[in-house]
């Protein structure tokens, strides 16, 4: 009896069962294909190591024809190759899984990224899983936040707080409070690595990538969906590496995106991190991902300054508060410290990676050896130190902003207590308006019947005043005497106590 050959979303759907994270995925993958095209590039390595990686764009049809025949292609073979894909499509994920038999945790990690309620979805792999088993795999995940500008804050103001990119997948976009009448939002990005080895000895790095942030997407009212442009904040990260001086610069800068660095620092760069054909092997995911460690790192520094600027945007006074201070100031700084936590988690993946695959030291190694290892170490020494800074500076600003809540909670009740006092003075002022004119209205209503005692009578206006004076200092008197009340019985226990006190005395 012939056993059915299962697709690759039946095998997806297979693994959810045993593996709850990669639910995101199978649902993902039968969604009809997303708006965003996807790009995909393939920089081959030639064997001489002096020749420079090839870049060549190619479409989907082209990656499965020249990933199930890698020794096929026209230029002659290609035994080390990536391929970078942009805005990953459900059949092209289908196309690359079946092909190199990629473990469905791997696309679920890159696919779904998102922190929902846990009562709500499976966690993403990224939570579910130790940072040790994801190490282990092979997956490398880099995680990173996009500072993003959206323009002039007055066209958000009637816009929810969750946005969304219009990529694929689609990635979280989290508005943030305006400064200075601008719109600054953070974007969640990611990059996923793995490598493989094909049936005919080569390898093959797969690289999947988020398309740049050129517009985000809100759901408003009954569903409708609106559109805004946005940018990277400043132009995006700073650049890396070493500039070519002045003479030597021909080729123009590359794209401000993070398929276009990649593609560029993999070609142009190859040889920094010992990129080349000779130098991938097995464990080589870690060599290719120094450059999108890098780039992450970079957007990660960009990162941490609005969250330095929004300790500063939390400094209330007394006489600004009031203006200033909303309840959505409270939930905002919640927010921060929530996302900061995030961020450091995020990092302490990208960290046990590192440390995962770093080259060890064995005791019987040649000198020459333990040389290599350290010239291999010491690009990877200044990446741990750099991920340890933005550890502690996430903390120290998530410190900082949950030291604020509670001054934020009492300044919120100290506006209340004073505004409590405010209405109450202001009541008191209308209770003393009441009393003096409600008895010369009820004099006035008693002298209605007859017109000689009106102000324009036969000159008997002075008996309504006769009335209406005595009336009103007696129901002053009597406010006054309800109001002394109290302090004259005060005085009076007092003064009964000193009686009592000096009885006593006497009688003793």
């Amino acid at each position: 009896m012939a056993t059915l050959q299962l697709s690759y979303e039946d095998f997806i759907v297979a693994r959810s069962r045993t593996n709850p994270c990669v639910s995101g995925l199978a649902r993902y993958v039968k969604q009809p294909p997303f708006a965003s095209a996807s790009r995909l590039v393939v920089v081959d390595y030639p064997a001489d190591d002096n020749k420079l990686p090839i870049p060549q764009e190619i479409t989907a049809l082209e990656l499965s024809k020249l990933l199930a025949c890698p020794n096929s292609s026209t230029a002659g073979p290609r035994p080390k190759r990536v391929v970078l894909v942009e805005n990953i499509q459900p059949q092209t994920l289908i196309i690359l899984g079946q092909i190199l038999e990629v473990d469905p945790v791997f696309f679920a990690g890159h696919v779904n990224t998102n922190f929902q309620n846990i009562e709500k979805a499976p966690l993403p792999p990224s939570l579910a899983l130790f940072p040790s088993q994801l190490a282990e795999k092979g997956f490398l995940y880099v995680h990173y936040q996009q500072v993003i500008d959206l323009g002039n804050s007055s066209m958000f103001d009637a816009l929810p707080y969750a946005l969304k990119t219009d990529s694929s997948p689609p990635r979280n976009v989290r508005r943030l409070p305006p400064l200075s009448g601008r719109q600054l939002a953070l974007a969640r990005g990611c990059c996923s690595m793995l490598s493989r080895k094909m049936s005919d000895g080569s390898w093959i790095c797969l690289v999947l990538v988020d398309a740049p942030v050129n517009s985000v997407v809100a759901t408003v009212n009954a569903g409708n969906i609106s559109k805004h442009p946005s940018k990277p904040l400043h132009g995006g990260f700073e650049d890396f590496v070493q500039p070519a001086p002045f003479s030597s610069l021909q080729d123009p800068p590359h794209q401000r995106s993070m398929l276009g660095s990649l593609v560029h620092y993999f070609v142009n760069h190859c040889r920094l991190q010992g990129l080349s054909a000779n130098a991938m092997q097995p464990s080589s995911v870690l060599t290719m991902g120094y450059y999108p460690i890098r780039i992450a790192l970079a957007e990660w520094v960009l990162y941490t300054h609005p969250a330095s600027r929004y300790v500063k945007f939390y400094e209330y006074t007394l006489r600004n508060a009031h203006n200033r201070l909303h309840d959505s100031d409270l939930v905002d700084l919640q927010r921060w410290r929530r996302r900061c936590k995030q961020s450091q988690h995020k990092l302490a993946l990208l960290a046990e990676f590192v440390h995962h695959w770093l080259p060890r030291k064995e005791q019987k190694q040649r000198p020459r050896d333990d040389n290599n290892i350290d010239k291999q170490l010491q690009p990877w020494d200044l990446v741990l130190k750099d991920i340890g800074f933005l550890q502690s500076q996430l903390r120290d600003h998530s410190r900082s902003l949950e030291q604020m809540i509670p001054v934020a909670t009492a300044m919120v009740q100290l506006l209340d207590s004073r505004q409590s006092i405010t209405q109450s003075a202001d009541t008191m002022r209308l209770t003393y308006i009441a009393l003096v004119f409600v008895p010369l209205s009820w004099v006035a209503g008693l002298f209605s019947m007859s017109e000689r005692y009106s102000p324009g009578g036969n000159g008997d206006f002075w008996v309504y005043w006769a009335t209406a004076l005595p009336l009103l200092l007696v129901v002053l008197l009597l406010s006054a005497f309800s109001r002394m009340h109290r302090p004259l019985e005060t005085l009076n226990n007092l003064w009964e106590s000193a009686l009592v006190a000096c009885w006593g005395a006497s009688w003793g």
